[in-house]
């Protein structure tokens, strides 16, 4: 978890009042998420399951971020009064908390709010309070006519492809020119930017990628002094950054054992007890990094020189884990994917095969350690009825 660190340490130093919310849909290995916690992480969740698995490994509710577009009215109260932060996403979700304050009208009720707004004009988005058509506006303004509701703080999180520096800095300006405009009286609790940030990648992962991937030093110069311009000193609101693929894509790797070779014609294919599903679950045409660790107790086994294609074991023709593999590689051999911690834990189906062991490794005591067990085919299929 050597990234959470780096990340943090970066933002700090231009803006001292921040903090990062891991995002658990990224990968919720309980594991994982206590490590976070236990360096002084937020727990980011969009589920009652995620709010749920965060409270078990001992996160307080005080230290858990709620968002996500489906929030059920029972789980929404729920958090709120347990002093969650809750970014609201919709008119129905006010309509909740308006209920909420009729109801106990003595109870102090703080929430958030999701702003929706123009970054990347390729797509409109679907999450949060649209600025410009006047959503944020009647949200707000509902809110604050409850004498007992306080909104505390904005959000957003810009779901697109612009992970650029520039993307970040105007993200940030803007919601800076939001909260001037909400928050005229007194300063915000948090300004909540998401997150999106790009991982720590090998060399020939970001060759894949047209243009310059930032690290985390250029994000943190493109958002953090515009905060500290805003509130010189240390008494501005807490900036909040909500990384997942920046913490955890590199945190993990998938090892798979060659079990088959063949030639088709002018293609060359090695099989693996693994398949796209384990590594690239989002459906990235992007190869991401290989080693192939060779079984040399058996060089007699059979072999294939590049290019070859890895592939898995479903039935299904777009499962390709690495396309045109430059290497030699032989039956008996373990390839392993790098920079495959992001998604795949959480998108894996239970299709055609369940889901394999994680182990982990501790560097300092030079040990290894299960963290999840090889799932069976009665785990599989233990919740349905005959």
């Amino acid at each position: 978890m050597k990234l959470t660190i780096k990340i943090c340490s970066r933002f700090p130093s231009f803006y001292p009042n921040t903090n990062q919310g891991y995002s658990y849909k990224t990968n919720y290995i309980p594991k994982l998420c206590q490590t976070v916690h236990s360096m002084g992480g937020y727990a980011e969740v969009v589920s009652q399951m995620e709010y749920d698995l965060a409270i078990s490994i001992g996160v307080p509710p005080t230290r858990i971020i709620f968002n996500g577009p489906l929030k059920h009215p029972e789980d929404l109260e729920k958090a709120i009064l347990a002093g969650s932060t809750v970014n609201l996403e919709s008119l129905e979700e006010v309509e909740i908390v308006e209920a909420l304050a009729q109801r106990l009208p003595e109870q102090n009720i703080a929430v958030g709010l999701r702003c929706n707004f123009e970054i990347d004009t390729s797509r409109i988005s679907r999450f949060g309070f649209d600025v410009a058509g006047g959503e944020l506006d009647r949200a707000f303004q509902r809110l604050t006519e409850l004498s007992n509701c306080d909104v505390d703080g904005l959000h957003c999180h810009i779901s697109t492809s612009a992970r650029s520096t520039d993307s970040y800095a105007r993200r940030t300006q803007k919601i800076i020119e939001l909260t001037d405009y909400y928050f005229k009286d007194k300063q915000p609790r948090f300004i909540d930017i998401g997150g999106g940030f790009y991982g720590k990648m090998t060399d020939d992962l970001k060759s894949q990628f047209d243009g310059c991937i930032p690290n985390y030093q250029e994000y943190a110069a493109a958002v953090a002094p515009q905060l500290q311009s805003k509130y010189p000193g240390n008494s501005g609101p807490e900036l909040i950054i909500e990384p997942g693929v920046a913490i955890v894509s590199d945190v993990l790797n998938f090892v798979a054992k060659v079990v088959g070779l063949k030639k088709v014609r002018s293609r060359q294919i090695a099989l693996v007890v693994g398949s796209v599903h384990n590594v690239k679950p989002t459906g990235t045409d992007k190869n991401l990094s290989l080693r192939v660790y060779r079984d040399e107790e058996n060089s007699a086994q059979r072999k294939l020189a590049g290019p070859v294609d890895i592939v898995g074991y479903t039935c299904m023709e777009h499962d390709c884990l690495y396309k045109d593999y430059s290497g030699e590689i032989g039956i008996g051999d373990y390839t392993v994917v790098e920079n495959m911690g992001a998604y795949t834990v959480v998108f894996k189906p239970p299709f055609i095969r369940p889901n394999p062991p994680i182990i982990s490794y501790d560097s300092i005591q030079d040990e290894y350690k299960l963290i999840r067990r090889r799932e069976t085919s009665q785990n599989v299929f233990s919740t349905y009825i005959l």
